[in-house]
């Protein structure tokens, strides 16, 4: 006979409840409120039972009909929850603000026939309701967790009141900070991940977008990636990049290359022409120059240090004559011809 432990046991019956539930929430803020409220539904459907056979808590008749209340809602919304009559946020509301209820007014029974039990009843309903707001935030519920809060502090203040006992103001204090701790950390929760929510979301659309203009999918602008930071890239490198991409994107990259590489040598050439006195480097950094790149670009097109590029230019403005004062560009510029234009390849 298979034994499970108890964290086995949860484990294995939130999976067959999440697998039997028909609604499924898609965003990061949706799967956690469902797991919130499916532990918090087996949490209540295993504890007020065991309320209810004595084996726990106050055995009194107002306390077992306060219980059976509490059960009913709880099934009742998580069976409309299932057949998608409630919706999510809707559905683990009214079951956090039913329980609070029911434990608030388990609270003020027991401040009506005050006893040493009675009082520490109430306070073990008031950590109850701590883990009631806590869950609140988790589920990236917005104002209830203060609701709750209220409702909770509310009523211990009414407990206070009407028993006047020394042991619940010694709390008194205490809960106050931490129903406001609480609440003041788990708000600035909810506004972060709803704010990840909402980037999340947009990075998504982009991603979307930049697939369809450029025709890929994720695989293969990962490939593509990946090539483009191989060091030395081969025919197979190039191949296997080829072989993910439809016919229709193998044409498109193979003429754009093409005729980018067309282009550069032709300007090559037409700088070797005019500037026969530079070298292939220099020619090369002269081209980028008279495309308006600055150094920081140029560093990164050519994978050259500053210092290297910066050398390279003083090289050229030596070779052709020019004062410190005189701008590099609009000398090349002239040099070449005011009728010859450069451009980036699109």
């Amino acid at each position: 006979m298979r034994k499970f432990s108890c964290p086995q046991l949860f484990k294995e019956l939130g999976e067959w409840l999440s697998r039997h539930v028909p609604e499924r929430e898609e965003s990061m803020e949706g799967r956690q409120r469902f797991s919130v409220f499916l532990y918090s539904s087996i949490l209540l459907f295993i504890g007020i039972p065991i309320n209810l056979l004595g084996l726990s808590g106050p055995e009194d008749m107002v306390y077992f009909w306060m219980n059976t209340v509490n059960l009913t809602v709880g099934i009742t919304v998580f069976v409309c929850y299932g057949k998608k009559i409630l919706t999510l946020k809707t559905a683990l509301s009214v079951l956090l603000v039913s329980t609070q209820l029911e434990t608030s007014a388990e609270m003020l029974v027991c401040a009506l026939a005050p006893s040493a039990y009675h009082m520490q009843l109430i306070v073990a309903n008031l950590v109850l309701s701590v883990v009631l707001t806590m869950l609140a935030e988790l589920a990236y519920l917005r104002s209830l967790p203060t609701a709750l809060s209220l409702v909770s502090m509310g009523s211990y203040t009414l407990c206070l009141l009407v028993t006047d006992s020394p042991s619940l103001k010694n709390f008194y204090i205490l809960f106050v900070i931490v129903f406001f701790a609480t609440c003041l950390l788990g708000e600035k929760l909810i506004r972060n991940i709803q704010k990840l929510e909402r980037e999340n979301a947009e990075l998504r659309y982009d991603e979307k977008e930049l697939l369809d203009f450029l025709r890929l999918n994720k695989e293969q602008v990962k490939a593509y990636i990946g090539f483009s930071r191989t060091e030395s890239p081969g025919v197979e490198d190039a191949e296997r990049l080829l072989e993910l991409l439809d016919e229709r994107s193998q044409r498109n990259i193979i003429r754009t290359v093409t005729d980018y590489l067309r282009e550069k040598q032709t300007s090559l050439d037409r700088i070797a022409g005019a500037l026969p006195e530079l070298s292939l480097s220099e020619r090369e950094i002269c081209r980028l120059i008279l495309q308006g790149k600055k150094l920081g670009e140029i560093c990164h097109l050519l994978g050259k240090t500053e210092n290297n590029v910066t050398a390279h230019r003083g090289h050229i403005r030596k070779k052709l004559g020019l004062t410190p004062q005189e701008n590099l560009k609009e000398a090349l510029e002239k040099r070449m011809g005011v009728s010859l234009i450069f451009s980036s390849p699109s």
